[in-house]
């Protein structure tokens, strides 16, 4: 398993290397099952598909992405640099 500091340098550097797209896609393993994760980069949203309802919004992953999303947006994210929070939906 990995530490909630390796995954938010994964993902900053992975949003860094992709910051030419308008949105990217990845999978993510938490709570014994897939999610899928949809940041549409020029918006600042964040989709987080998850079947499973009872762990809904109670993501320990969303700490990580809302901090790779910030050094992502203060590091290389030149496309928008608005201070307009990350949403996740």
């Amino acid at each position: 398993m990995h530490s909630s500091v390796e995954m938010e340098r994964y993902l900053t550097a992975a949003l860094k290397k992709q910051q030419d797209k308008r949105y990217v896609i990845g999978a993510f393993y938490e709570s014994s099952h897939w999610m899928l994760v949809v940041f549409y980069l020029r918006d600042n949203i964040a989709y987080i598909f998850d079947s499973d309802q009872a762990t809904k919004k109670k993501w320990e992953i969303k700490s990580c992405l809302s901090l790779a999303w910030k050094r992502y947006s203060f590091r290389a994210g030149t496309r928008n640099m608005s201070k307009k929070k990350t949403s996740f939906k």
